[in-house]
């Protein structure tokens, strides 16, 4: 009794705290389904990730695909949202990660959780060679399935290592892609290992033009018979 009394006392707290939000229920079939068929899996990064330290729990590290800038995974109470510490590194394509676990809110584990993470999203814990840290994959609040965790993956992890891919740019447009950087110039393979998989694209198709957009709208890239012919990022 005392236990539960102090598990809801918790949760009670938490509604203060940003990034405090409802949970997606997971049915237990896809849980069930997603820790037999990702769990233990070793994909490589299919994108280049920022790397930095995981908001208030600085014994780990989380990853985006995203500027840290961007990212909207902890709001103040006044609905601001609240950055993460600058990143540190970037992780290239072809970098080899272990999937570890992959972590469903439930109340008890979000009461276990750091005050200033995003406790109330799904977390993807990888082991990356070379980084003592788990490094922490924070899924959007709408993952409500095995296949939305799975398609989340994809986005940023391959079955078949990039690295062949990579090696075959100019030298120049490998530099950019592993330090996350667009160039003019840049296919639609370089560009999105260096920017990751946009939002949206808005496509005409007899004028062999795009415009891609990445979530938030701060990057957009525009590209004509499948180069990049100009970029912004604000």
């Amino acid at each position: 009794m005392r236990r539960a009394l102090l598990l809801l006392l918790l949760l009670a707290s938490g509604l203060s705290f940003p990034g405090c939000s409802p949970v997606v229920v997971v049915p237990d079939e896809d849980r069930l389904r997603t820790t037999r068929e990702l769990e233990g899996r070793r994909p490589w990064l299919r994108v280049s990730l920022f790397v930095g330290p995981f908001f208030g729990d600085r014994e780990k590290a989380l990853a985006s695909d995203q500027p840290f800038p961007e990212l909207e995974l902890l709001e103040t109470p006044g609905g601001q949202p609240i950055a993460p510490p600058p990143a540190e590194k970037v992780l290239p394509p072809g970098t080899p990660v272990l999937i570890r676990d992959v972590e469903f809110p439930t109340p008890w584990l979000i009461a276990r959780r750091v005050i200033m993470t995003p406790r109330y999203q799904i977390w993807v814990r990888l082991e990356v060679p070379g980084e003592p840290r788990p490094v922490i994959l924070v899924l959007p609040q709408r993952t409500a399935s095995y296949q939305d965790v799975k398609d989340e993956l994809e986005r940023v992890l391959s079955t078949f290592d990039p690295s062949r891919d990579l090696q075959s740019l100019s030298a120049e447009q490998r530099r950019a892609v592993e330090h996350k950087e667009l160039l003019e110039g840049m296919g639609p393979g370089a560009a999105t290992m260096a920017w990751g998989y946009p939002e949206r694209r808005i496509v005409d198709r007899p004028a062999g033009k795009e415009q891609w957009i990445w979530p938030g709208g701060r990057r957009k890239a525009w590209l004509e018979d499948d180069r990049v012919v100009r970029f912004e990022a604000r």
